[in-house]
Formats: structure tokens, C-alpha cells, sequence
């Protein structure tokens, strides 16, 4: 349980479900956060800034005509959801075909979303991805850490590359089916030009 008590000018987003939105002494509300999934520590996070609430739906196939939940705690701009509403809608497409190509989506009793904030890229805390914009790639690839990275982790830091690469991965099949084999492969093509030109690797 993660319960977060802020100024009510605030939202505050974190993983699992949010249950209650509990008024408090001085003006502040306690948002309560909810999950009965296993965690690994480092993928437990908040955020908490002016939000709006912008909110989807996946329908994958197996799940025959129910629903998840894609809640999105965005910046509370005039403009926000014209900025970004259509990159954020692909993540139903994502959601329904990895749960295709892998298994049921590992969280869907609760939700999957994001919490924008000031950040180069994203990280995949579970069910609730902490991301700085919603690139196409950059969506594929953390809500692809829901299958690798959070509902089965790696045993020690050094084979994080395992939880990388299957989210990579996820990138590339997410362009292939839903944008066609010359979009993937210019995906590959790009990933083997950076890679041949780090030779000495990211460290």
C-alpha cells in the first residue's frame, strides 16, 4: 500500500489501484494506492504534481470483451491531451498485442499507466511507468517491462540486460505488426548502427 497525502491542488499517482481519495486536516487529500501483485523494490514509486486525469482502455483478446484500465496522470495544461492524447492511445494496441504475442497482460486485475514527469526517457515501475513523453518506441518498450523486468525479474544488476533486451525487443514487434516490416527493420537497422558504433559498450 502506498498512501500519499498532498495539497489538494496535487494528484498523486503510484502503482496498483487507487481506492480512495480520503479528504484531510488543512486542505489536503490522501490519495491510497493499492496491490496484490508482488513487487520487486525498485519498482515501487509516486508522483506527485498539478495532474489531470486522462484514461483508456485496452480490450485484449483473451479477456473476451472485459477491459484494462490505462490511466494517465498528466500535466494539467490547456493543451496536454491534444499534445500528447494520440500517443497515448496507441498503448491499448501495445497492451492487447503483447498480451497476444506473450501472455495476459501480468497486472491486468489492476492497470496499467503512466505519471508524466521531467524525465530524458521513462522507467517501468509496475503498472504505473514514470515517462517524460510518449514516443512511440519509448511506450513500447517500458510497457514491455511489465512482461520482463517487473512480473519476472532478474536475479542480480548485472543481467539487467536481459530485462533490456526483451523490452527492445517489444519495440521492434510492436512496429512490425502494428506499423509493418519495413518500419521494424528500419528499427533494426537503427539499433545495429548505435550498437557498432559504441564498441566499448554503454559503460
Amino acid at each position: 500500500w502506498v498512501f500519499l497525502t498532498t495539497g489538494e491542488e496535487y494528484m498523486a499517482g503510484s502503482q496498483g489501484l487507487l481506492t480512495a481519495v480520503t479528504p484531510m486536516p488543512d486542505n489536503k487529500l490522501r490519495y491510497e494506492w493499492k496491490s496484490k501483485y508482488p513487487i520487486a523494490y525498485y519498482l515501487i514509486s509516486f508522483a506527485v504534481a498539478d495532474y489531470l486525469e486522462y484514461n483508456i482502455y485496452a480490450h485484449p483478446e483473451e479477456m473476451a470483451g472485459d477491459s484494462i484500465l490505462i490511466q494517465n496522470f498528466l500535466y494539467d495544461h490547456p493543451n496536454i491531451i491534444n499534445q500528447y492524447g494520440d500517443d497515448i492511445d496507441v498503448t491499448a494496441d501495445f497492451i492487447e498485442l503483447f498480451s497476444d504475442l506473450y501472455v495476459l497482460y501480468p497486472f491486468h486485475e489492476e492497470k496499467y499507466g503512466h505519471c508524466l514527469t521531467q524525465l530524458g526517457g521513462g522507467m517501468e515501475h509496475q503498472t504505473m511507468t514514470t515517462i517524460g513523453g510518449f514516443n512511440y518506441d519509448l511506450v513500447s518498450h517500458e510497457l514491455g517491462h511489465m512482461w520482463f523486468g517487473d512480473n519476472v525479474t532478474c536475479a542480480t544488476w548485472s543481467d539487467i540486460w536481459i530485462n533490456e533486451g526483451f523490452a527492445s525487443y517489444g519495440e521492434y514487434l510492436a512496429r512490425q505488426y502494428l506499423q509493418g516490416q519495413g518500419s521494424a527493420n528500419n528499427w533494426m537497422n537503427n539499433t545495429h548502427n548505435n550498437v557498432l558504433t559504441a564498441p566499448d559498450g554503454s559503460v
